[in-house]
């Protein structure tokens, strides 16, 4: 296994296949990756998976290992994979990998392959019957920017397999025509950055409006608040939710929370931009963040992690920040991103080996007009319909007994 994509800027893993390269491309490429390995050390007859971890072009962790790097010990595509349990939360360790030739040369990598695997466990994947079952009679009430719009809009085709309509929503609405009305899903921007200081509403604030509007609730995981953004988030925001929540009344309910995430690493002029110091600082406080959210118990998703070994495929927008972008659906577009590795299907028996789920499965019969794309924006939204799911799953199990 090898470490660190190495597309030009903005490239999409969909654009980036072996052998893509321009040579100005291979150029950058090989000088922004290196290899932390011998040259030759990772060199098979067949392709062997890659470690994606840190990219030499932004390291965030100093003391970690960039580049392209072989790791020992682990399976041969097609072989069965060591670990054999559901992931216990949305943060479990992992990296992306991707098969390669030679890890002394990207250009042999086939990056339309590349996929998130945590290290000892799986991110159980629903088909959409199980999935709608599971998202029957709940409310989801999101909270945050257009990251965390991203993964509501995921949610919402995963669900009906369709997203007839959308927005780029920057107040509260809300959507009754999820799951045949069966589920309910409320928006709220935050935070509202383009209106001064004073006149912004306080994240307190926004919260209350975003229950209000969501009444009447259940004091139980039937009702999911997720919340997040790119780099707004801090702990203090974690102690404010808890407040409001305990306040309404609303301590059982499923409470996710969407870490930080990369963007604003580029100088675009009229927003602002992080220097690689600045970047670094920001994996500190999303560890704080992680923390402190199982503290309250919680529910996590990583996204720090998961977007900081692509950062490069950031997609419209001028922050760098966005891994999603909603657009028509063609059909020729289905097969570009087609296999999550990381996912196992949730009913498949833990004896055989993990069967890769096929993305034209799960959005097989889709009349959509508009579909959400994004290989990393579908990553971590898919852990959230997992621990959405597995929790609700746990909290049934419980009640039987």
């Amino acid at each position: 296994m090898c470490r660190a994509p190495c597309e030009a800027p903005g490239q999409s893993v969909r654009g980036a296949r072996a052998g893509a390269f321009s040579s100005a491309g291979e150029s950058s490429a090989v000088s922004l990756c290196g290899v932390a390995r011998p040259p030759g050390s990772c060199r098979l007859q067949r392709p062997s998976l890659t470690d994606i971890h840190l990219d030499c072009g932004l390291v965030v962790q100093p003391d970690r290992p960039c580049g392209l790097e072989p790791l020992s010990g682990t399976p041969s595509p097609g072989e069965p994979q060591a670990y054999d349990q559901p992931c216990s939360s949305g943060d479990a360790p992992g990296r992306w990998v991707v098969p390669c030739l030679s890890c002394s040369d990207n250009r042999t990598c086939d990056w339309r392959e590349v996929s998130w695997q945590p290290y000892d466990c799986y991110h159980p994947v629903l088909a959409r019957p199980k999935l709608q079952h599971c998202m029957m009679n709940r409310k989801v009430l999101f909270i945050g920017d257009s990251t965390n719009r991203g993964m509501m809009y995921y949610l919402m085709e995963r669900v009906n397999a369709t997203l007839e309509d959308w927005d780029k929503a920057h107040d509260t609405i809300v959507y009754h025509n999820v799951n045949e009305g069966r589920t309910l899903i409320t928006y709220s921007y935050y935070p509202q950055f383009w209106l001064e200081k004073a006149r912004r509403p306080t994240f307190e604030r926004a919260l209350e409006q975003l229950i209000e509007r969501s009444r009447p609730m259940e004091d139980s995981p039937q009702t999911v608040l997720v919340a997040g953004g790119v780099q707004w988030l801090n702990t203090n925001h974690l102690t404010i939710l808890h407040q409001v929540l305990k306040r309404e009344n609303l301590l059982n309910i499923l409470v996710v929370i969407k870490s930080l995430g990369m963007g604003f690493h580029l100088p675009v002029d009229g927003i602002r931009s992080l220097s690689l110091r600045g970047v670094q600082d920001l994996y500190n406080v999303n560890e704080n963040i992680l923390t402190a959210a199982k503290h309250y118990g919680y529910e996590v998703i990583d996204t720090f992690r998961i977007t900081m070994g692509r950062y490069k495929e950031f997609l419209q927008g001028k922050c760098a920040c966005h891994f999603h972008e909603v657009g028509k659906l063609t059909f020729s577009e289905a097969p570009l991103h087609r296999k999550m590795k990381l996912f196992r299907h949730a009913d498949e028996s833990r004896s055989g080996p993990s069967r890769t789920p096929d993305l034209r499965d799960l959005w097989l019969g889709s009349s959509s007009p508009y579909h959400v794309k994004g290989p990393i924006n579908q990553v971590y939204s898919e852990i959230l319909l997992s621990r959405l799911c597995w929790t609700h799953r746990r909290n049934a199990t419980a009640r039987s007994h």
